[in-house]
């Protein structure tokens, strides 16, 4: 029922950037592989034969820039490559710094199409350009309009169960789950949903209005309508009426996913609980996968187990093949995520969980040859991408904690390191809160960030371009920056006190000297 859109963010091709017009220093790329593609002679021709689709992508987001950079990231995402910039995309679209100045951003249907035909490469055509771009837009269009239709329907409704009760997580949880088949409910704890569904630490007690609409809204698949889900929405309204029975019943609706996922990590999976739990993966199967092991457990070290990273690798899989993202509490049960997993930050599982999670993914008659095609050639640019980041982290990584105990996480101060590594003439086109939410993944207006969080949120940015000896001097820079504020700040009252006293005897002289030489004028 549910398809959560990760907010993903990719980059168009895998050629070398074009060179950059050199402005002072050596600047680098975060994303060197994102940069505009050599353009394709034909590429208006090839362009041209899909306005239609562009048109309606266009209408559907409403020319929100926001929104386009979600579905070019998509694009890139489903391609296997890493994240665009918003910087990439706005040099994409020929934006200025004076053009996104204000929020949010919109931009004309003409200038979407200029940038889709920026997009093409030397060698596609129009058949390879459907395939790698229109089709994520044809489907994506399709959901957002849905989506969008029906989360308009739902937004008074939503206003008074979230006023109702008073936005607490647990009764909005409760809800939630009123959504889902009965025998799937007890499947997800509280604590899988908030953090993979609502993408909120597993401690947050209330949820804003805006988040918990803009997440229930990017969890809508096109089978869900306003129509089935208001008649729910108002059995929770006239339950939080009573908020004693609304709270002891979300009470209860928790202990029992707790239940159900304690009984179904004893029965060795999450399908445990099920009625009719899928059958076990065949003896075939395995034995294919198992055949792939060491590819499988390259990609285990290459993300650090992390899920946020394996839910993409599986992403990719899934979109490489033509079939729907995998929802975030699918993918909590294909890796059997227990609670204690979950209380993890970051969540991790264990290479005994991926496997057995790829064991499910394979078909009961699975090949040597069907797996690699469908499976391993697409982990493996993923994987390698992971592991030139995590190895150019673990030199950097020194570096970058001393940065961020120098500036105590300031954001601000994290920012301009950030953006040192840009070229010049990009710099302005990338705002603070955008980085922050782009970039770092953290709230927008977030003052501090968590020195893990600053980590992987830099290292999940880099591409295979990316060199920490490029990025050392740069950091050290920074770093020395900070430290000679703080001595210079760090100077005590007495020392102060010394300086002013000699800058007050330095004039005093001067003024003497200055009536000495106007009395010998006048004698004279």
């Amino acid at each position: 029922m549910w398809m959560l859109r990760l907010l993903p963010g990719m980059g168009p091709g895998p050629e070398k950037p074009a060179p950059a017009v050199k402005t002072s220093g050596n600047k680098i790329k975060i994303k060197p592989s994102a940069a505009l593609p050599p353009q394709n002679v034909n590429a208006k021709t090839i362009v041209q034969k899909f306005h239609p689709q562009i048109e309606a992508l266009h209408r559907a987001t409403k020319g929100r820039l926001d929104l386009i950079h979600a579905v070019f990231c998509q694009i890139s995402e489903t391609n296997g490559k890493p994240p665009m910039p918003p910087q990439i995309l706005f040099s994409l679209l020929e934006l200025t710094p004076e053009d996104v100045k204000e929020q949010p951003v919109f931009i004309s249907d003409v200038t979407l199409i200029r940038g889709f035909e920026k997009m093409v490469k030397p060698d596609d055509g129009g058949d390879s350009f459907y395939e790698k771009v229109i089709t994520v837009i044809e489907v994506q269009v399709k959901r957002s309009m849905h989506a969008e239709t029906e989360i308009e329907k739902l937004k008074p409704a939503f206003l008074e169960l979230h006023n109702g009760c008073k936005g607490a997580s647990k009764q909005l949880f409760a809800f939630f789950m009123e959504l889902l088949p009965e025998d799937q409910r007890q499947q997800y704890s509280f604590e899988m949903w908030i953090t993979m569904v609502m993408k909120m630490p597993p401690t947050s007690a209330t949820i804003p209005l805006a988040h918990f609409t803009e997440q229930f809204r990017d969890a809508m698949d096109v089978t869900d309508t306003a129509e089935a889900i208001i008649p729910k929405v108002q059995k929770h309204i006239e339950l939080n009426k009573a908020p004693a029975a609304a709270a002891a019943a979300a009470e209860e609706l928790e202990k029992a996913s707790a239940a159900a996922m304690a009984a179904m990590q004893q029965a060795g999976g999450a399908a445990a609980a099920a009625k009719a739990p899928p059958p076990a993966p065949t003896a075939q199967a395995m034995k294919v996968v198992d055949g792939f092991k060491s590819d499988l457990e390259e990609l285990h070290d290459a993300t650090g187990g992390r899920v946020s990273q394996l839910h993409v690798a599986f992403n990719l899989v899934a979109e490489a093949n033509q079939k729907p993202r995998i929802p975030p509490p699918a993918m909590g049960s294909l890796l059997e995520l227990s609670k204690e997993d979950l209380a993890q930050n970051p969540v991790k599982v264990s290479q005994t969980q991926l496997m057995r999670a790829m064991y499910k993914m394979a078909r009961p008659e699975e090949t040597t040859e069907n797996f690699q095609d469908k499976v391993i050639t697409v982990l493996k640019p993923f994987t390698a991408r992971c592991k030139h980041a995590q190895e150019q982290i673990k030199v950097l990584r020194p570096a970058l904690a001393e940065l961020h105990a120098a500036c105590k996480g300031a954001a601000a101060k994290l920012f301009e390191f950030f953006m040192d590594l840009m070229p010049e003439e990009q710099r302005p086109t990338l705002t603070l809160p955008q980085w922050c939410g782009l970039v770092m993944k953290v709230n927008p207006q977030s003052t501090e960030i968590q020195l893990e969080q600053f980590i992987l949120s830099f290292q999940d940015s880099f591409d295979e371009s990316d060199k920490a000896e490029i990025i050392l001097p740069v950091l050290q820079r920074h770093i020395q920056q900070l430290k000679d504020a703080v001595e210079s700040e760090a100077s005590t009252p007495a020392e102060r006190k010394d300086e002013t006293k000699e800058e007050e005897a330095k004039e005093e002289a001067a003024k003497e000297a200055e009536a000495e030489a106007e009395k010998k004028e006048e004698e004279a």
